[in-house]
């Protein structure tokens, strides 16, 4: 599937890391994140309908290559080629496993492991610097060469994010970035984005 960009304001709060796991609950709860393969059951239903015609040809392919293979290697190349078909039928009818949901971020992050949800749930707290996990602090010299000054409001940051200006902060895999965003002089939001998933 390849990582995800993901981006989000929220309202100012000093203690970042609150805010951090405040949306990162937010997002949770909204199912704004991509669980198992990403597909909804029907689509997962018509991408086994598609095959299914080729999995017969498929496993008698397998066989006929095993019938060179020595005994028990045989069997056991034979064995995993069903095995794997009636496991890709079976997903194909038991749709309700795949509306199980998790029932925690962190049950979540644990079934979804290195494919990560492709969202802030990824980010499991803050680092100083950028970090495997993490969202960081964007440069505050970088503000000022992007933004003019310190205390960028939500246009500024919404453009320089939507025209590819922050690619180069928030594309690194598995990192993310927050810019305290201001309004008449004063905080106002916290900007997160990053990229995450694979």
């Amino acid at each position: 599937m390849g990582a995800t960009g993901w981006s989000y304001f929220v309202p100012y709060e000093a203690d970042i890391t609150t805010a951090l796991q405040r949306l990162r609950q937010d997002v949770f709860v909204r199912g704004d994140y991509i669980y198992r393969d990403g597909l909804t059951p029907e689509d997962r239903q018509a991408s086994i309908e598609r095959i299914r015609p080729a999995l017969g040809p498929w496993v008698q392919r397998c066989r006929e290559i095993a019938a060179d293979l020595p005994e028990p290697k045989r069997a056991q190349y034979i064995e995993m080629a069903e095995q794997a078909e009636r496991e890709l039928l079976k997903s194909g009818m038991d749709t309700s496993q795949s509306e199980q949901k998790p029932q925690s971020i962190e049950e979540l992050l644990q079934r979804q492991a290195a494919n990560g949800t492709h969202s802030v749930l990824d980010m499991v707290g803050l680092s100083p610097k950028p970090k495997f996990g993490a969202i960081s602090p964007f440069p505050r010299a970088k503000l000022i060469e992007l933004f003019d000054s310190e205390t960028p409001n939500h246009a500024e940051i919404e453009e320089a994010y939507e025209s590819g200006s922050l690619e180069k902060y928030v594309s690194r895999r598995w990192q993310g970035i927050y810019i305290i965003v201001y309004r008449d002089g004063s905080p106002d939001e916290l900007f997160f984005a990053g990229c995450s998933g694979d």
